[in-house]
């Protein structure tokens, strides 16, 4: 029994040793883990910054059709400037006011920028020559963001006193303070201490949108004296705009360079193909565009030989007899509560 127990005590003191080093190691590598877990979730809201900026910028005004198309780059700036103001607390909530900068367990979030501007490199339109007239392409819309990231309350040693000027329990160090800032970009990694990469999307479909009385871009466009201004004699043989000047424009700027083309027997084919004349000279440019508040058709009607004088907006009304397909859509969206882009139609 003398002998026993001495052999007993010196193997559980040594499990009691080495308990306490490897508690010493786990600390490290649960401090560590945290800093490390903060360091990609901060790294996410950044990437995030960029990315809002970019969708937040589609939403805005981006041009007056025809008159204005620089208004894309104020818009993608603009939404760069609310996106660095939502977030630069790392949160992004507009309802969420702190001060900017963040601070977590171990690692603390500042200096987080976003940039957006339109043009250079990347995803382009290319349209015809005509076309780019009056639809033109003011290049991508582009947003980076970064941040600066840096490990806080963890120890350069383990059991550091900086007080007593103890340097820790071990030789080697926690942290290369060379290496505990950090700087963090939306893509890609800095070059040089700044942040190169950068997101690119298309903005401006030039989809007709609001505006005032006169840059309205969503009014019926038709033709509202008729054909009476070309059977007057001598016939006005000038483009009488709609309601909505814009599109309007739109069309007819890109129409007229490529209407000098069109001979004079054009007016002549309706009548060999169809058996009447063409109602209006074919030379010349006429535009009618109404919507569902006119049921899709021209009023005043035009006169037509041989014909209903109606001439139906394609696709979606119902008289398009030459494309029923349309005008059956057209009936179902209508009587389920105009389900259309996402409505479901049953």
């Amino acid at each position: 029994m003398s002998h026993r127990i001495p052999s007993r005590r010196r193997a559980r003191g040594a499990a009691l040793v080495e308990t306490a080093i490897g508690t010493t190691l786990m600390v490290t590598v649960i401090a560590f883990g945290i800093h490390f877990a903060e360091v990609g979730y901060l790294s996410l809201k950044v990437q995030e910054s960029a990315i809002s900026a970019l969708w937040n910028s589609t939403h805005r005004k981006m041009h007056t059709t025809a008159l204005d198309y620089t208004e894309a780059d104020d818009a993608v700036e603009d939404a760069g400037r609310d996106a660095a103001r939502r977030y630069a607390d790392f949160n992004g909530l507009s309802n969420i006011n702190r001060a900017a900068g963040i601070t977590q367990a171990f690692t603390r979030g500042q200096n987080l920028t976003v940039n957006c501007d339109t043009g250079g490199a990347g995803p382009d339109w290319e349209g015809t020559v005509v076309t780019r007239l009056i639809y033109r392409d003011q290049g991508p819309a582009h947003c980076t963001a970064q941040a600066e990231l840096s490990a806080i309350r963890i120890p350069t040693s383990f059991l550091q006193n900086d007080r007593d000027g103890e340097k820790g329990l071990y030789k080697e160090q926690h942290v290369d303070t060379n290496f505990s800032n950090l700087r963090v970009c939306s893509t890609g990694r800095p070059v040089a201490g700044q942040c190169q990469g950068e997101f690119s999307m298309l903005v401006d479909d030039w989809g007709l949108a609001g505006g005032n009385i006169l840059s309205s871009e969503t009014r019926t466009c038709q033709m509202l004296l008729g054909q009476m201004p070309y059977e007057m004699n001598p016939p006005i043989y000038l483009p009488i705009p709609c309601l909505n000047l814009p599109f309007f424009s739109a069309v007819y700027g890109t129409y007229l360079p490529t209407a000098i083309v069109i001979p004079w027997m054009a007016d002549m084919m309706p009548l060999a193909v169809l058996g009447f004349p063409a109602p209006i000279n074919s030379r010349y440019f006429f535009m009618s565009a109404p919507g569902e508040e006119m049921l899709m058709t021209q009023y005043p009607l035009l006169d037509q030989l041989g014909g209903s004088g109606m001439f139906p907006t394609t696709p979606g009304s119902p008289m398009a007899l030459s494309t029923p397909t349309y005008g059956y859509a057209w009936a179902r969206r209508l009587g389920k509560g105009r389900c259309f882009l996402g409505k479901d139609c049953d």
